[in-house]
């Protein structure tokens, strides 16, 4: 059998855990600036989206990009909320509303909505002729009908909307799930006193029961049509849990 020099392996064994300290004192560095960069990400991730829950924009996170969500942070940080709210309502209106017309035709692949082809299809030559007014008050209901397929009867009593929006918040604790749960339970369905409090800027309510008359905005149409695409999304994914 081969035998080494005792004095060979302790030199190997010298030179690997060096090796090793090398290895550990360059890695330190690394991670540390690993961690600060995450850190410093995940600050602006929530600062961003801070802004997009504010305005009410929701499905942002399929919608842009990781630069584009931070460029709308630096327009509200520079110009304030409503240019933040003005780049996205350009962004979405571009080549006469094209991102909009591709994902309203998506929306048509769900047997609910294609029962209710001609209300979609208006909605989209509504808001592209600027008719925002007629946008509006046709989609809210789309969304709670779809809401309500997603719900089944474990919704019970409850408001469809809001039920679908708490368990999405409750299975994915990401910030924009929070974003979309705190934006219809606290905006488009909050509960409030049409003779007493002033109304949020979209509220289903007030709309739909006729006490609002200046609810017909694009960036209100555009935050409708955002929200209906997310009730499809949610959709779509219950269905592929249910049909893997």
């Amino acid at each position: 059998m081969l035998q080494l020099d005792p004095n060979i392996l302790s030199e190997l064994a010298k030179s690997a855990q060096q090796l090793i300290d090398n290895l550990h004192e360059n890695l330190i560095p690394f991670y540390e600036r690993l961690a600060k960069g995450m850190a410093e990400y995940e600050r602006v991730e929530s600062e961003a989206f801070e802004v997009l829950k504010s305005g009410g924009w929701l499905g942002m996170e399929r919608h842009l990009t990781g630069p584009q969500v931070r460029t709308i942070l630096a327009i509200a940080k520079t110009n304030g909320a409503s240019a933040a709210s003005e780049a996205i309502r350009g962004y979405f209106s571009a080549n006469d509303c094209a991102l909009l017309v591709a994902m309203s035709e998506g929306w048509l692949d769900i047997p609910y909505f294609k029962d209710r082809e001609r209300i979609v299809r208006d909605a989209m030559a509504a808001h592209r002729s600027g008719h925002y007014t007629l946008t509006v008050p046709a989609l809210l209901p789309l969304a709670e009908g779809l809401s309500a397929k997603i719900a089944g009867n474990a919704a019970g009593r409850q408001n469809v909307a809001k039920a679908v929006a708490r368990q999405w918040k409750a299975r994915e604790q990401e910030v924009w799930t929070e974003v979309y749960a705190d934006v219809v339970i606290h905006v488009i369905y909050k509960d409030y006193d049409f003779a007493q409090d002033p109304a949020p800027y979209l509220s289903r309510h007030g709309i739909l029961h006729g006490r609002i008359p200046d609810y017909g905005t694009e960036l209100n149409s555009l935050r409708v049509f955002l929200f209906v695409d997310c009730v499809a999304d949610l959709w779509r994914e219950n269905r592929n849990k249910k049909n893997p």
